[in-house]
């Protein structure tokens, strides 16, 4: 995390909490003041898990909560257990629908606040594909510079269109 918070650390010329799109862990999330009038906040959590309480949910025209867990099968080498299948929630074609969804029914956003626990692949995934689905190649190119983003593969293929 020092990386992100630490701007001494952060290795990039830019301050990525005026990105118009930035994924975040939970814990700084949950007390992030948004940049405009007119934020939205997608939260990701593990399948049956509870979201921390927001501080101010009412800075946000919209909050999206959606679960699904920061697995991957494919990159698993022995696969996943029956107990991990029971327990966990794989990303699918209906999380991208949910979200590009709820970003369309927005007219005008000033900041699209992504967050999961640790805020580094499954919200980083989500605000790349963000980045992308509204054409903001430069915020997308800004996303890719921070270090601490590693996008869950399965996540940023799936909410892209693409075979999985």
């Amino acid at each position: 995390m020092a990386n992100y918070i630490n701007e001494k650390h952060r290795q990039i010329d830019f301050d990525p909490y005026t990105l118009p799109i930035i994924a975040l862990p939970e814990v700084i999330a949950t007390s992030f003041d948004p940049i405009g009038k007119t934020p939205i906040m997608i939260r990701i959590a593990d399948k049956d898990k509870a979201f921390a309480k927001i501080k101010d949910p009412g800075q946000y025209q919209g909050i999206l909560e959606i679960n699904f867990n920061d697995i991957n099968e494919e990159d698993d080498y022995w696969g996943l257990s029956k107990k991990e299948s029971d327990e966990m929630m794989l990303f699918n074609k209906k999380h991208a629908e949910i979200i590009h969804d709820f970003v369309d029914q927005f007219d005008e956003i000033s900041q699209i606040v992504v967050h999961c626990n640790a805020g580094v692949s499954r919200s980083s995934a989500v605000a790349m594909q963000l980045a992308e689905y509204t054409d903001d190649l430069e915020t997308y190119a800004k996303l890719r510079e921070i270090k601490r983003y590693l996008p869950n593969t399965r996540v940023l293929a799936i909410m892209r269109g693409e075979e999985f």
